[in-house]
């Protein structure tokens, strides 16, 4: 029996001592790039955003500054986001002090005078250049109708003694948001 087992036991030790000869490739390495989203903006979408500023980086304009813009304004302006029936945008400011603001904005059908969708926003204001030339409305209290999720700020913007606002609840033709002439009444 010895001479059956022992080349039996050699052939089964040979086979597993055996080295396993496997053909091993290394991955190939490919290159790939990957575009940083920061760089393929174009330098005109860059110039033309403003970086977005919390409300809480303004600086309150002081009493003495705010001499200036005190008083009540009036936008009378075609809403452009509508059904183009007509209808018109309303804005009235009254801005009482620096931290006393009222910011109205309403719709009236052409041959309507009831007031629709009336927002009533008080606020105090922030300095947006240290030119005292604009000023932010820093909303605090929506007091009529709710917050509907569009930004209720603005900028008020004096160019030579004639009166801007810039709102994104105000659109302009083909949806931009631009500087608009607003009177100044009192």
């Amino acid at each position: 029996m010895k001479r059956i087992l022992f080349p039996i036991a050699i052939f089964v030790i040979s086979f597993s001592c055996k080295e396993k000869k496997e053909k091993v490739t290394e991955p190939e390495v490919v290159e790939t790039k990957v575009i940083d989203s920061v760089q393929s903006v174009t330098s005109e979408e860059i110039t033309d955003e403003e970086p977005r500023k919390e409300d809480t980086d303004y600086e309150m304009v002081s009493e003495k500054d705010f001499k200036q813009w005190k008083g009540e304004y009036h936008l009378d302006y075609l809403d452009y986001a509508g059904e183009n029936d007509g209808t018109k945008l309303k804005a009235k400011l009254v801005l009482d002090g620096s931290e006393d603001g009222h910011f109205y904005l309403w719709y009236e059908k052409p041959s309507d005078t009831a007031k629709l969708g009336m927002h009533h926003v008080y606020g105090s204001f922030g300095k947006a250049d240290n030119e005292n030339t604009a000023i932010k409305f820093l909303p605090e209290i929506v007091i009529d109708r709710e917050n509907t999720g569009i930004d209720l700020d603005f900028f008020l913007y004096n160019k030579n003694n004639a009166f801007y606002i810039k709102s994104e609840m105000i659109p302009s033709e083909g949806g931009a948001t631009k500087e608009l002439p607003i009177q100044k009444i009192k």
